[in-house]
């Protein structure tokens, strides 16, 4: 293999390294530079080795339907489906066509992929190849992305081509890169020499400077002028970009073809799905006699050869020259020939009738809209996205192509290709109606919670909804509820909420309607604020017959109105909703909101453990601003924990993130006793209307440590007189304690710690600031010079840090109780849930519930050998060796 020899021994270094630890690999480099050939010497040698071998290749967009190239990987194998867990096997079947359709979500579907993968590992040895990804649809270059980020612990090998330049825009499927770079001039000259030793010195320096180190080049530009009998240079293609010129040689060599074999030729590489068989259909079709004497031939010039029941080429640039080459009228021939040999396949005829198609056409349109239905029922929402972006094309009407261009932006944001999804409401906004502005509205305003975008801002959509209550009040209600989530987000105590909350009234809906509760609580809730709780309780009383958007939204509401422990119960139910249904986006985005509520609450280790989940799989569907989130709630819990967590930038509109931004670098600072620094972030922190009250303790501990309790009294005082209209124990117990703090050493702040302790069921609903509070009643007892009482409230402090593992919390009371005579040990306790990561405690409490393996992997979004492989982990960790002791070993850490 001329000048291969480093890029061949890395590819078998990792086909070697398989039975310890799996590997991917991108080879990525221009056309023809021999990724091809480095991918088939690694599979000969896999196969020589006992490894099974699948392959797939993407191709060019005329010719593909969605979710192809997961078919041509997996659908020799795909009857191995019936070991994965329910949901997972639901997810494969349905993209194959083989059960029920079940819409499945693109996560879902790639732990299913990933799970099907390790079982076929595990009884030999697997080599995945998977040939210009350059080609394929953003769902499958996702799925290529996770299943290639967790192949290390099997026994896999993925190996992926990929052009430099190329067709269609890709989005890196982050995983390590060989660059596949041209030849040597010794190498290149060495190749040559063996391919034409004949050719004249000037003939062979031309040859050599025209194919720019690239074999392909070589072997084909030569290869040329030994088939047209050149030996001078006059025959060479004139100078084009090398990818062109080398399709300009490819077309050369078709050209020499006979017409039948030429235009057999154009349906192989128009229907790159269709077997020999169906080819042979679609050539009668098109007057093609003897389509086999016709192959044959194709397969003498050395431009295809059979593999199995299909066709594959020489090189997947034969493919687009065949095609680029085609007149339009043969093109369109090929394609109506392909439509009717498919037509017992509703989306590959659909696709190739479109294709066929000459202006607009409403039938072809509406099978398209068909088609896309199906591609979305098994999953494959990149293709329903493409079928109705088509369809759009094809309307005559304008009203069709809005309504159908949502329809695809809807498709895109549902698949996690958010940027496909812009592009498309922006396509549509230009000819939709009142109706389908507002529904691309609503998915603008998801877009820009999960990803970032800027989305429409309220004045957009409280108009919008104006233009369309007449035709479809329940749509300008969420139009409404958008706009105040995006005020609460963004413009807290915004005169522009009295907007919403008017307009919104006009709509007429009756009093205590869950959408009306939920706007007035996000804009408004200290107007009413008894009024408001009591018909949260009331809708939150039987949350089982509640869908999961308004169990969210009634969440949200409590939150809005102090009552975590209510807001609690609704997030539980939520994120079950949204886990049951595999909406994943609106789970990761609960899962975080949930996580949240539980570091209000002080139960670091179970928001430990949501916040976890919510990044690892924000990750995966690429939600940005969700995962920021994700990382400024480990922020906080290092706070709490006395560790450090890099923090990502936030979006400088969300006023909340920003909040929480502040809040935990003041916690950290805090806890690091850099108090002037919390000081500083503690009074950004309180300056939120609605969330600064959560930060009103720490700001008066900052500022009474610091020496500088003058800002912190002012604002204690301003909180303290917004927060009356709230029956809220939890804004009761950090104001009494800032109240407190912020006294110094008079008497009276005995009595508001006092007071601040005595708050009905504190200690079971907020332990760790029940655990603050008397660490600093603790601190002023000692000062006060009374031991005895100062020494109950530390260690009742110092135990409580300890058990929730908020480590330099513990050091302080301990350093107090020392200071008031008490011998304390030295070592912080760790918490028993520590020895766990979160995503560890998560599976070993499922599994000491009684779920299987296949249970929690359909539960978690992972495959079930993932799951016995943290389980392998978790039993010695907790001095364990079976799921019948996990149980009493979870009970014991806690």
């Amino acid at each position: 293999m001329h000048g291969r020899g480093r890029e061949q021994a890395v590819l078998h270094g990792l086909l070697a390294d398989a039975g310890q630890r799996g590997s991917a690999l991108i080879l990525r480099g221009p056309a023809g530079i021999g990724k091809s050939t480095l991918v088939d010497d690694a599979r000969a040698t896999a196969l020589e080795s006992g490894f099974r071998v699948l392959t797939c290749a993407g191709v060019q967009r005329e010719s593909s339907s969605g979710m192809a190239g997961l078919q041509q990987l997996l659908h020799v194998v795909v009857d191995r489906a019936d070991r994965l867990p329910e949901r997972q096997r639901a997810a494969l079947r349905s993209v194959f066509g083989l059960g029920p359709g079940t819409s499945p979500d693109p996560l879902m579907l790639s732990v299913a992929v990933l799970g099907l993968l390790e079982d076929l590992a595990q009884e030999q040895p697997l080599l995945l190849i998977v040939e210009d990804l350059q080609w394929m649809d953003q769902p499958t270059v996702n799925l290529v992305g996770f299943v290639g980020r967790r192949v290390r612990e099997t026994a896999i090998v993925m190996l992926v081509t990929c052009r430099t330049e190329g067709a269609d825009q890709v989005t890196d499927p982050g995983l390590p890169e060989l660059p596949v770079g041209r030849l040597t001039d010794g190498d290149a000259a060495d190749l040559l020499a063996e391919l034409n030793p004949g050719l004249r010195r000037e003939v062979r320096d031309r040859v050599l400077d025209e194919a720019e180190g690239n074999p392909l080049a070589l072997v084909e530009l030569s290869r040329g002028l030994i088939e047209r009998g050149l030996h001078d240079t006059a025959g060479l293609a004139t100078r084009l970009p090398l990818s062109a010129r080398l399709e300009n040689v490819f077309a050369d060599q078709v050209a020499r073809l006979p017409l039948p074999a030429q235009d057999l030729l154009l349906l192989a590489a128009a229907g790159n799905e269709a077997t020999l068989t169906e080819l042979g259909k679609a050539a009668r079709m098109i007057g093609i006699d003897a389509p086999e004497q016709r192959l044959r031939e194709a397969e003498a010039a050395e431009l295809v050869r059979p593999a199995g029941d299909r066709l594959t080429f020489r090189h997947p640039l034969i493919r687009s020259a065949i095609y680029g080459a085609a007149s339009f009228p043969r093109r369109i021939a090929a394609h109506r020939a392909l439509a009717e040999v498919f037509a017992g396949d509703p989306e590959r005829s659909a696709w190739h009738r479109s294709a066929g198609t000459v202006g607009r056409d409403e039938f072809v349109a509406k099978d398209l809209e068909s088609a896309a239905d199906l591609a979305r029922t098994r999953g494959a929402l990149g293709g329903a996205m493409r079928y109705l972006e088509r369809a759009a094309e094809l309307s005559p009407s304008p009203q069709q192509v809005a309504r159908r261009l949502a329809r695809a932006a809807d498709a895109a944001r549902q698949g996690g290709l958010p940027d496909a999804a812009l592009r498309l409401v922006a396509a549509a906004r230009k000819v939709a109606d009142p109706l389908v502005v507002a529904e691309l509205t609503a998915t603008e305003s998801y877009l820009a919670l999960y990803v970032g975008s800027s989305g429409p801002d309220v004045d957009q959509l409280i108009d919008t909804a104006r233009r369309v209550t007449a035709a479809d009040r329940d749509l300008a209600a969420t139009l409404y509820l958008f706009a105040g989530i995006r005020l609460r987000m963004e413009s807290p105590g915004s005169a522009t909420a009295g907007r919403v909350l008017d307009a919104l009234r006009e709509l007429g809906f009756a009093e205590g309607d869950v959408r009306t509760t939920m706007v007035n609580a996000f804009l408004a809730p200290a107007e009413h604020a008894d009024r408001l709780l009591t018909e949260v309780r009331t809708l939150a009383g039987d949350l089982s017959g509640l869908p999961a958007p308004w169990t969210s939204g009634l969440a949200t509401s409590a939150e809005a109105l102090y009552d975590y422990v209510l807001a609690g119960a609704c997030w539980t139910v939520t994120v079950e909703g949204y886990r049951r249904a595999g909406a994943l986006a609106d789970l990761v985005s609960v899962r975080l909101q949930q996580a949240r509520n539980l570091l209000v609450r002080g139960l670091l280790a179970d928001a430990a453990l949501a916040a976890d989940e919510g990044r690892r799989h924000g990750e995966d569907l690429g939600l940005s601003v969700l995962v920021a989130n994700a990382g400024l709630i480990a922020a906080h819990l290092a706070a709490w924990r006395g560790e450090t967590a890099p923090v990502e930038p936030v979006p400088a509109a969300r006023a909340d993130l920003r909040f929480h931004l502040d809040w935990a670098r003041g916690l950290a600072a805090l806890s690091a006793g850099r108090y002037a620094d919390a000081l500083g972030d503690l009074l950004r922190a309180t300056a939120h209307p609605d969330l600064g009250p959560l930060a009103v303790a720490d700001l008066a501990e900052a500022a009474y440590l610091a020496g500088d309790t003058g800002p912190a009294v002012a604002v204690v005082a301003a909180v303290e007189q917004r927060m009356r209209p709230f029956r809220s124990g939890l804004l009761r117990m950090l104001i009494e304690r800032a109240r407190g703090l912020l006294a110094g050493d008079d008497d009276r702040a005995g009595e508001h710690f006092r007071a601040a302790l005595d708050v009905p069921g504190a200690a079971a609903e907020f332990p760790l600031q029940v655990a603050r509070t008397r660490l600093v009643h603790g601190e002023w007892l000692r000062r006060k010079r009374r031991p005895a009482a100062s020494r109950d409230e530390l260690a009742a402090a110092a135990a409580a840090f300890d058990l929730a593992g908020a480590h330099p919390w513990a050091a302080r009371a301990k350093a107090e109780l020392r200071a008031a005579g008490i011998v304390v040990d030295q070592s912080a306790q760790r918490s028993g849930a520590a020895l766990l990561t979160a995503q560890e405690l998560q599976i070993a409490r499922l599994a000491a519930e009684g779920r299987t393996n296949k249970e929690i992997a359909d539960q978690l979004f992972m495959s079930h050998r993932t799951v016995g492989a943290h389980l392998y982990r978790i039993f010695p960790k907790l001095g364990i060796t079976s799921r019948a002791a996990l149980p009493e070993a979870l009970a014991e850490l806690a």
